[in-house]
Order: structure tokens, then C-alpha cells, then sequence
């Protein structure tokens, strides 16, 4: 059963109030027409300077909250095509035209002229859309990074040993040392390939549920198998699969004939 993913949590607040800053600082000394020293002592200037950077913030924030939710809907690995239309739909394109309303207004209030009567035209609207896009594409590489980082810490460990109680001691055994494990007279016994037997106090449904998939089958509701158990099978009427063990079992083992399609499957390895 696959685990649900995590999502994904982008840990950048400090690169968004940077980006906001230095987007700011642009906006507001474009159109200017005023040198760096000059518009540091003008106290329009940081009036200018903190409306770009309110400007800034929320077009920031809003592509990070679209990708958050987006993250959440349209996983990049599993629907590529249908994520990046939407993310440039609600990520560029969309904060895009706010941003060019914006900045008409943002100009039109500090009287901002310009030859030109379309604000697009301004360079302050290319400076405030361009961290826009760059954001997008750098929350694209972000995700790739973290998911990928999220999958290898989900994988969980290789268990490789079983332990065993005798009495008051603790036995570990190898997994690649059990041959099968079954259940009878109301017991459940595990037999290596040194032909020992030893009794487990777990159920046959909690085992089957830790045991590595790749090594150990449920065979049928009493057994469950170490591939390297299997000397041979042979079909025993009915779709069914009639196995020979080794260590050998002292009863017939039948593999239903629902499971054992999914049987020669997994026995190929």
C-alpha cells in the first residue's frame, strides 16, 4: 500500500521579504529621475519605497500561496502537463495583470510620467514582474529538490532480523534464514533452514504486514513463505499451485487459485 505523500513545506520566509526588498528598491527608483544619494534624502522616496514593497509582498505571497495549493491538488510528478498550465495560469499570467493594474496606480499616485501612456511600457513593470516569474520557476526546482528529499527519508529501513522469545530468552534470526512460518493447533511456528522450529507470539496478519512483500508471501491463510522455501510448484487443478517446501512440511501447501497468479509473479524475482 502506498503512503500517503507529505506535503511540501517551503521554509523561505526570509528569501520572500528579500525579494520583496530589493523589487521594492527598484520599483521606487525607476521613473525617479533622480541619482542614488538624491533619492535616499528625499522623504517621497521611502514613501515610494514602502507602497512597491506592499506591492511586492502580495504578489510574492500569492504565487506562494497558489503553489502551496496547487501542491496540495496537482502533484508535479503525477500530473506534470495539467500543473504547469495551472501554474502559469494562477502563478504568472493571473499576478501578471494585477500587478499591471498596480502599478498604473501606483504610478498614477506619485505622478510617474512617461512618454508612453501604457504602463506596461514603464521598466518598473518588468522589475516587478520578473521576481513574479522567477519565483515560479524557483518553487518548481524547490519542490523537486524537497519531494525528492521527502521520498528517500520515507524509505524505510531493511529489517533483516526477526526476534524470536524461547522462554525468557530473546533469539535474533536472520530473515533470510526463515524458510516459513505457519500456523496450526491454534500456534503460530517459525522454521528456519536449519530445520528449527520455534513459536511466535504474533499473528499470522501482524507478520504478514512486517515481513518484507519482496521475500515473504501469505501463500493461504495458514502459511506464509521465504521464497527460497519453494523447491518447486506445479498446478493442482482449478487455477490452484500445489508447493514443495524445503524444509519439508508434513501437510499439502496450496496456493489458492486467486492468489496464484500473484504467487508466479512474485516467486520470479
Amino acid at each position: 500500500m502506498d503512503k500517503k505523500k507529505l506535503p511540501v513545506r517551503y521554509n523561505d520566509n526570509m528569501l520572500r521579504i528579500l525579494l520583496c526588498a530589493i523589487a521594492a528598491f527598484l520599483v521606487a527608483m525607476y521613473g525617479s529621475g533622480a541619482r542614488y544619494l538624491d533619492s535616499l534624502s528625499n522623504a517621497s522616496f521611502y514613501i515610494k519605497l514602502i507602497a512597491a514593497f506592499l506591492i511586492a509582498g502580495f504578489f510574492i505571497q500569492f504565487v506562494h500561496h497558489v503553489t502551496v495549493q496547487l501542491d496540495k491538488a496537482y502533484d508535479w510528478k503525477e500530473k506534470p502537463l495539467l500543473r504547469l498550465l495551472l501554474q502559469f495560469s494562477l502563478g504568472v499570467l493571473l499576478p501578471g495583470i494585477f500587478d499591471l493594474f498596480f502599478l498604473y496606480i501606483y504610478q498614477w499616485y506619485f505622478e510617474i510620467n512617461t512618454a508612453h501612456k501604457d504602463p506596461s511600457a514603464y521598466s518598473s513593470f518588468s522589475v516587478m514582474t520578473l521576481p513574479v516569474f522567477l519565483f515560479n520557476v524557483y518553487y518548481l526546482f524547490y519542490y523537486h529538490i524537497l519531494r525528492n528529499k521527502q521520498e528517500k527519508e520515507q524509505i524505510p529501513a531493511t529489517k533483516e532480523i526477526h526476534l524470536v522469545q524461547q522462554g525468557t530468552k530473546t533469539i535474533p534470526i536472520l530473515l533470510t534464514d526463515i524458510r516459513y512460518i505457519y500456523h496450526q493447533n491454534r500456534m503460530n511456528y517459525l522454521v528456519t533452514s536449519e530445520e528449527s522450529k520455534h513459536y511466535l507470539n504474533e499473528t499470522l496478519d501482524e507478520l504478514e504486514s512486517n515481513l518484507p512483500h519482496r521475500d515473504f508471501f501469505r501463500v493461504n491463510r495458514k502459511m506464509i513463505i521465504h521464497y527460497r522455501a519453494c523447491i518447486h510448484f506445479q498446478s493442482n487443478g482449478h487455477g490452484k499451485l500445489l508447493l514443495r517446501l524445503s524444509p519439508a512440511f508434513q501437510e499439502e501447501v496450496i496456493v489458492s487459485q486467486s492468489k496464484a497468479p500473484k504467487f508466479k509473479e512474485w516467486i520470479k524475482r
